[in-house]
């Protein structure tokens, strides 16, 4: 009997709305500037497929894609002995 309890409120929850994804908090009627707006994107981590959500302003995001792209143009030391 318990087991059938348990089964009925799983799939009760199971069956419920799903959550709206987070807004940025402000104030309603006022324009932000748009380097200041938070975007949230889901990540996964490689290897797993959990994701996570992120939520970063638009400079963090311009400011990650730009180290990024310093640092896959500086060459990287080889520690490989090629024989």
């Amino acid at each position: 009997m318990r087991n059938h309890l348990l089964a009925a409120v799983l799939l009760l929850a199971a069956c419920g709305p799903a959550l709206p994804p987070p807004r940025p908090l402000g104030t309603p009627g006022s324009d932000p500037d748009p380097d200041d707006q938070v975007v949230c994107q889901d990540e996964r981590t490689t290897g797993t497929n959990m994701s996570r959500s992120v939520c970063l302003t638009k400079d963090q995001i311009n400011e990650n894609r730009r180290a990024a792209q310093e640092w896959e143009k500086h060459p990287r030391n080889s520690t490989t002995n090629v024989r």
